[in-house]
């Protein structure tokens, strides 16, 4: 076990991209033992990919592309500046509520950072709120969009742990909502601390207006899980669905998006699945391998000797998470953690949907913390905020995250609610 995390460390240290550390740790392991198959290498790499479920991952990457081309974002935008844009911290609450309604149609946290973050950082500024906390509050905003389905991360964790996408997409709608609430209290306190100015409170017209211009794109979070849910669609088909969906909108119901803008956005789309395609690929056969090397045995071992409870293997897993998300991208992560911690999570017996929910949770924090965090970079370039500078301010933010993340991971019933109300 030490040689084989010593190489896959190594490997990492010199920068050598994921999934060829992963693919290639895996052989040297398997040379080591003197059973290399060559033939079985080409079978794990291709049964990683070769699923229904995996689909779900390029058409989610396409519907949100599709959203941040056109102009529904900007539609999202007015509609919850309308409803929430009065409050104390004004547009501070819109952020937030943008990047909840906008996680219902992308899934993932950089589409929301760098589709709605220019939009929202661009607007803060213009209404006086300084440049980081525009981009901190714009950071610990989008980690809500993998929580609240669809999500990317779900999905692979889905396909990692063999667990049903649609009880997943369940699980992440409270967690997400209370995430949201929770960012919004603390927004509340800091314009009410440093004096942040507020919107005019709206007519009932300006509401039913901006209404009116939202309500195709709020529709789409509803079409998906209805769709899945009502039994209409699995959870892979309502990804297509939803590139369908994002589509028609764009192109014919309000014409935003031109013919030629296609060819970048599918371009766009096939070079980010192709990566994530070859992660989960040579994650299949480093699982596998490491499976056959009973190094999830040894740690499994490890663990029980001083984990003697449930409490206490859920607060050792969330360190690490915690730790790993620092350094890790989210779906490399998954992938590389779940053969590993999935005995271990069946010996603890922790529900596999509230897992989860718990491994996603963590990782998004890690997206917005220092040494690595993707979205850090991508809020730090937009919003041309110092990294160091944004990174002090979003810490009241990560606090909060992590008090929403110890009630989720000790309140399951909170995660497991709307999945078991709807027979999972």
């Amino acid at each position: 076990m030490a040689m084989f995390l010593s190489v896959l460390l190594f490997l990492f240290i010199i920068a050598m991209p994921i999934a060829f550390s992963m693919g290639l740790t895996s052989i040297i392991l398997m040379m080591m033992n003197g059973n290399i198959q060559y033939a079985n290498i080409a079978q794990q790499l291709m049964g990683g990919v070769n699923s229904f479920v995996i689909l779900a991952v390029p058409l989610f990457l396409l519907a949100g592309k599709l959203l941040n081309s056109s102009g529904i974002t900007d539609r999202i935008f007015t509609f919850c500046k309308v409803c929430v844009g009065y409050l104390p911290g004004g547009l501070g609450h819109v952020n937030v509520a943008s990047s909840m309604v906008f996680s219902g149609m992308s899934g993932t946290a950089v589409s929301d950072a760098a589709g709605l973050g220019e939009i929202e950082i661009r607007a803060m500024r213009d209404a006086g709120y300084t440049s980081k906390f525009s981009g901190a509050i714009t950071a610990a905003s989008s980690t809500v969009g993998p929580i609240i389905p669809p999500s990317l991360p779900m999905v692979i964790y889905g396909v990692s742990a063999g667990v049903s996408v649609g009880a997943l997409f369940l699980a992440g709608i409270i967690p997400g909502l209370l995430t949201g609430v929770a960012l919004m209290i603390l927004v509340a306190y800091l314009a009410k601390k440093r004096n942040f100015p507020r919107e005019a409170k709206p007519s009932w017209k300006m509401f039913w207006i901006a209404l009116k211009r939202a309500f195709l794109p709020l529709m789409t979070p509803i079409i998906i899980i209805g769709g899945i849910y009502g039994g209409i669609f699995t959870a892979t088909e309502a990804a297509a669905v939803a590139v369908v969906y994002a589509f028609v909108l764009s192109k014919f119901v309000y014409r935003e998006l031109k013919w030629s803008d296609l060819i970048p956005v599918l371009r766009s789309t096939a070079r980010d699945s192709a990566v994530l395609g070859l992660i989960v690929a040579c994650a299949n056969l480093y699982g596998n391998v490491i499976l056959r090397a009973q190094i999830p045995i040894d740690i499994l071992e490890f663990v029980s000797s001083f984990a003697t409870n449930q409490i206490t293997f859920l607060i050792i897993v969330n360190v690490v998470l915690l730790i790993v998300g620092t350094f890790m991208e989210t779906i490399s992560a998954i992938t590389i953690m779940m053969p590993i911690l999935l005995p271990l999570m069946h010996l603890y017996e922790v529900d596999p949907v509230h897992f989860g929910v718990i491994v996603v949770f963590n990782l998004m924090i890690g997206l917005i913390t220092p040494p690595f965090g993707l979205v850090l970079f991508v809020i730090s370039k937009i919003s041309n905020v110092n990294i160091f500078v944004l990174t002090k301010e979003l810490l009241p933010f990560i606090a909060i995250l992590l008090v929403v993340l110890l009630i989720i991971t000790f309140f399951p019933a909170l995660v497991l609610w709307l999945p078991n109300l709807m027979g999972r």
